[in-house]
């Protein structure tokens, strides 16, 4: 989260923007779609803050800084959950949210109440 407290009008400046879905007075949710594109960008040699101007984000809004520490979130997304990592909530939640696992916690089936993933 931004140490940033963004006005009224730099919120709706923000949201104007196709790569943002949201923002409110502390942070600025960007879209999937974004996030992998810039990720690639990135990757191909482009720096953060040029791939967020030629995207269209002001940069003395959100702060010089911000590109970058955002690319280091989300290679690191991309490295471990690849593009599906991007959609909405954070990639280790999703996997506690599945049906299955919800329903061996209230069974009492998990791993650690069966004993299965104690190292012997």
């Amino acid at each position: 989260m931004s140490k940033n407290l963004y006005t009224e009008f730099q919120i709706k400046e923000l949201e104007k923007n196709p790569n943002i879905i949201s923002a409110s007075e502390r942070s600025i949710s960007y879209s999937p779609e974004f996030k992998t594109t810039a990720v690639k960008e990135y990757k191909k040699g482009k720096a953060p803050s040029q791939i967020f101007i030629d995207q269209g984000i002001n940069l003395e809004v959100i702060g010089k800084k911000q590109p970058k520490r955002c690319l280091q979130r989300w290679r690191s997304t991309f490295e471990r959950f690849g593009e599906e990592g991007f959609l909405t909530g954070t990639p280790w939640k999703r996997k506690y949210r599945t049906p299955h696992f919800q329903a061996s916690v209230c069974r009492g089936t998990t791993l650690e109440s069966r004993g299965e993933n104690q190292i012997p």
